[in-house]
């Protein structure tokens, strides 16, 4: 990225409008005018490459003397095609895409139609940056071209969405303050001691354990020899 050094007048604040745009600056870029010191306030640079949105904002703004988050910067880039053959173009821009919010919107100057812009925002939901970029694209219109020149640059105007930041920050920090909560709840459940295992209760009821004695009468060895002994007696 190279910055043309320029000084610019105290208090001058770049702020162009659609018409100044299309028919000035952009028409003499592809003529290939000169217009002094116009690499400092529209450098030329791939909006459509690998550098996210904010990237490019937070190494342009300082070395343009844009100190203020609400003055805009502008750029002068090629579009770039899908394919060799296609006509589609490729708005991919670092990890997310420029997604079109809206078709065309004729660009007329003394009732003729000098170009078109389109409106873009910066898409990416895995990022905390999603929404907060908004770019237009400025094209000059076909009829305007000379014979060797093609429709391939336009001038863009990119500007940060504040109120998309700020909401995506506030859902950030909400996002970690759960998560803060969820895990220090995880914490406190594995602080607790564990349970001591339940026993069961021992009865205090005495059994008393009875032992009945049953009598078994005597058994004789020789029943025939107590007949004969009481025969005996009784003959005498």
């Amino acid at each position: 990225m190279e910055v043309v050094e320029f000084s610019r007048p105290v208090g001058y604040v770049f702020d162009p409008t659609d018409c100044e745009l299309v028919g000035f600056y952009l028409s003499k870029k592809k003529a290939n005018q000169l217009i002094p010191g116009i690499d400092y306030f529209i450098p030329e640079y791939n909006l459509y490459g690998s550098k996210e949105p904010w990237q490019i904002w937070n190494f342009f703004k300082p070395r343009l003397g844009e100190e203020r988050d609400d003055q805009d910067l502008y750029f002068f880039t090629k579009l770039k095609k899908k394919t060799l053959k296609g006509s589609r173009i490729d708005r991919g821009v670092g990890t997310g895409t420029w997604k079109g919010e809206d078709g065309s919107t004729e660009i007329v100057y003394n009732n003729q139609s000098i170009g078109s812009k389109k409106r873009f925002r910066y898409e990416n939901k895995d990022s905390n940056q999603h929404g907060g970029w908004i770019m237009h694209e400025y094209s000059l219109d076909s009829s305007l071209l000379l014979p060797d020149q093609h429709n391939d640059y336009v001038v863009c105007r990119i500007r940060k969405n504040q109120l998309a930041l700020k909401k995506n920050n506030r859902r950030k920090c909400q996002e970690v303050d759960s998560e803060k909560k969820k895990k220090n709840k995880v914490q406190e459940v594995d602080s607790e001691p564990l349970p001591l295992a339940t026993l069961p209760a021992r009865s205090t009821t005495t059994t008393t354990t009875t032992t009945t004695m049953v009598q078994q009468p005597l058994q004789l060895e020789d029943e025939t020899e107590l007949y004969s002994d009481e025969y005996a007696f009784a003959i005498r």
